[in-house]
């Protein structure tokens, strides 16, 4: 008879992942462990897309993410190659990534954006390594990929007539491959065999569904959906006495344990697989665990929510959590930043408002060198839904949770101190007489210092915490008629004037002025606002006053935000922008825009939601980076908010995968005067090829720098509080060593000032 096979080849496609460690920082979350690794000095622990190293003599942590070539997308599983010196990262989707003992990151992208292969079907479940070659599980068949040579070999297609067919684990035992698969029991095939890619040359041995199979102490083992120990004998498997707690996520094997890692449970089984270690909790507390290594005397557990810990096998008082420092999620939310910090909060709510299923995640804190603090739910009084964070920019030691059901929660110098709801404020539940559902989804300190805050689904929607404590709610139904009926009231700002602008996702843009309690309204019709829609997603107010407002669909700035109050109110206007193709069009256009926040030179920085993160000049008419996937380390290309540090220049990026963060140029708002004007750094030394700030502007301020001998050498005017300056002079070439003065007046040459700046190349 014939035989029929399947065969496929699946091309190398290497590439070299980009490192943009020089100007990009990770914030990603290591709590949530896939898979654990060990070569002879290190531990290898991959979270949802990051993998952190811990060395075992220095305990210190080196950590590999998007920022240095990871493709920041799901890892399932890895597997350290010690004769090769290589880290093996296999993903969801079925991208490897191979790290040299360099960190140079390889992608290997065949399996990734093979067509035949459905993409549900190319999440990598494990590796053997065997010489040069590594066989991959995979949910396909096998692949097997050359270390040495750095491509694929064979793939096997081993279900019935060489079908596609999950294969959850894999080994290699007296000269046999073996293959556990989803549903027709474990195969096996020679591993001499020359024509192992024939489907036919592999015989089912047992009809019983592993999920794990592994050799330890020269047998070979067989862990069952039934959570049945299997052995092999002489022509298949058959039942030992021994079961385990549940089915086996994972088993890891030495020269003296064999480990199995269950959801609630690790056990230690020795040479004689007689269980000497069941291991349901740690210090009184139950784990959510996912892996399980032995090396000597130590257990190495990855958990869920707690990272990894280590635990003594004899000793079980002797362990500790192992874990690289970072914030609680990878699912960041939003994010706030002030001088050398970051705010993160997890609670999010759908495109409705709705924030349920609630989730009570705590919120965590970024201080410069000092590192992250992680508040857990019990810190924060156990309010749910905390989608957004407001500083008082008098006193960054003070911020405000707004959670989207218990209400405004004061938290100050890292403890909770007032929950305001509907007893001690005029914040409203939106099912009265009880106490939760009160839905605060924004707020934000006015330069009076008034708290304003939005309460979600009631009339009195606008509520204002004086400094002193007073306060008092506004019913917005007035000008808003549906304002209780409809589900969401998204952002807020103020301007110098005390002015409120707020965004809703039904009834576009509403204005509140507080000298004179008028509100006003605009809408997407022409001539009554112009709005790209009636869902507003964010708005902010630039250095100029005008009022850019996002939706789910575009793009409108207001240029007048204050003739909403008039008897004849501007309409917001479209950016109109010129395209590669010299064709005029619209700025952001059919885009998702999630947030949009104003630099200190009065650059826009916007998130979208499918189109990575865009800088645009304050006209918004130059387009300066487009971030993505494809050419920074943003995880995703949807980015749900941005925050930046004016001290620092740092840009944070958040997303549903982690964040992270862009060293721009230093910028600062415009100041009102001189006085405080400097260059930093100060002098420039030797091997700094950065740029210099100068910093302390008013806006508009003109700044001339000349040599000792008087030549002009460069020239700018500021569009915020800073400029940046490269050391070159107009001829484009790096100045030389000296002493550099800069004089500095303002837009009316009312007040100037003179500094010097010392180069030494």
């Amino acid at each position: 008879m014939k035989k029929l096979f399947l065969f496929i080849l699946l091309t190398c496609n290497l590439t070299n992942a980009q490192d943009f460690s020089d100007s990009w920082e990770g914030l990603f979350s290591f709590t949530t462990i896939v898979d654990i690794e060990e070569s002879a000095t290190s531990v290898y622990a991959a979270s949802e897309n990051a993998v952190f190293i811990y060395d075992l003599s220095s305990r210190t942590f080196t950590t590999l993410t998007t920022i240095n070539g990871l493709s920041g997308d799901e890892i399932s599983q890895i597997h350290y190659s010690e004769d090769k010196s290589l880290l093996v990262i296999g993903y969801e989707n079925g991208l490897l990534q191979i790290v040299d003992q360099d960190g140079e990151v390889i992608d290997v992208v065949a399996i990734k954006d093979k067509q035949v292969i459905p993409p549900d079907n190319k999440r990598i479940n494990e590796f053997k390594e065997s010489g040069d070659l590594i066989y991959i599980a995979t949910d396909f068949g096998i692949a097997i990929y050359n270390l040495s040579r750095l491509e694929f070999d064979d793939t096997y297609f081993i279900g019935d007539n060489g079908a596609q067919i999950e294969i959850s684990s894999i080994e290699i035992y007296q000269d046999f491959l073996y293959a556990s698969t989803s549903s027709s029991g474990v195969r096996r095939a020679s591993i001499t065999d020359p024509f192992l890619i024939d489907f036919m040359n592999w015989s089912q041995i047992n009809g019983s569904l592993f999920s794990e199979v592994t050799s330890f102490n020269s047998q070979l083992f067989g862990l069952s959906l039934s959570r049945q120990v299997f052995q092999l004998g002489t022509a298949n498997f058959q039942p030992t006495a021994t079961t385990i707690n549940a089915v086996a996520i994972d088993a890891h094997t030495s020269d003296v344990f064999f480990t199995v890692a269950t959801p609630n449970a690790i056990q230690v089984f020795d040479t004689n697989f007689v269980e000497i270690l069941s291991l349901t909790s740690l210090g009184g507390f139950n784990y959510n665990f996912t892996q399980a290594i032995s090396l000597g005397n130590d257990l190495f557990i990855g958990t869920e929510e707690n990272g990894m810990i280590r635990v003594n096998i004899q000793d079980q008082t002797d362990f500790e959590f192992i874990v690289a420092d970072g914030p609680t999620r990878n699912k960041a939310f939003s994010i706030t930043a002030s001088p050398d910090e970051l705010w993160v909060a997890y609670g999010d709510h759908d495109e409705l408002y709705n924030p349920f299923p609630l989730e009570r995640l705590g919120v965590s804190h970024l201080v410069g060198e000092e590192g992250w603090t992680n508040f857990e739910a019990a810190d924060v009084l156990n309010i749910a839904s905390i989608s957004t964070i407001t500083i008082n920019p008098d006193n960054s030691d003070e911020v405000y949770l707004n959670s989207m059901h218990d209400g405004l929660l004061e938290f100050a110098d890292g403890l909770a101190t007032t929950l305001y709801g509907i007893n001690n404020s005029t914040l409203e539940s939106i099912l009265p007489p009880a106490t939760d559902f009160v839905r605060i989804s924004n707020s934000v300190f006015d330069n009076q210092g008034n708290l304003w805050s939005l309460a979600n689904k009631v009339d009195n929607a606008l509520n204002r915490r004086t400094p002193s404590g007073q306060w008092t709610s506004f019913d917005v139904s007035e000008e808003v008629a549906s304002i209780a009926i409809d589900q969401g009231i998204t952002r807020i700002v103020a301007n110098n004037n005390g002015t409120i602008f707020f965004g809703t996702i039904a009834n576009g843009l509403v204005g509140f002025d507080p000298a004179t309690n008028q509100f006003a309204n605009l809408i997407d019709d022409v001539g009554l606002g112009n709005l790209v829609n009636s869902y507003v997603t964010t708005l902010r107010l630039d250095l100029s006053g005008q009022l850019w407002i996002g939706s789910n669909q575009g793009l409108r700035v207001l240029f007048n935000p204050n003739s909403m109050f008039s008897e004849n109110p501007s309409d917001a206007r479209s950016i109109i922008i010129e395209d590669t193709n010299g064709i005029p069009r619209e700025l952001l256009a059919d885009e998702a825009v999630t947030d949009i926040e104003i630099d200190g030179n009065n650059n826009k920085w916007i998130a979208t939601a499918s189109s990575g993160a865009f800088l645009f000049s304050p006209s918004g008419r130059e387009t300066l980076f487009q971030f993505t996937t494809d050419n920074s380390p943003l995880p995703t290309n949807s980015v749900n908010d941005i925050a930046i540090d004016e001290s620092t220049g740092k840009i944070y990026f958040a997303t549903d995968k982690g964040i992270v963060a862009f060293q721009g140029e230093r910028s600062s708002k415009p100041q009102d005067d001189l006085e405080n004007v400097r260059a930093f750094p100060n002098p420039v030394r030797p091997g700094f090829d950065g740029n210099v700030t100068i910093d302390g502007l008013t806006d508009r301020a003109r700044v001339k720098i000349t040599d000792i001998e008087g030549n002009l050498v460069y020239e700018a005017v500021s569009q915020g509080g800073s400029i940046p300056w490269d050391t070159r002079s107009f001829s484009g070439n790096k100045v030389a060593s000296g002493v550099y003065f800069l004089f500095i007046s303002t837009s009316d040459n009312i007040e100037t000032t003179v500094s010097k700046l010392m180069i030494v190349r």
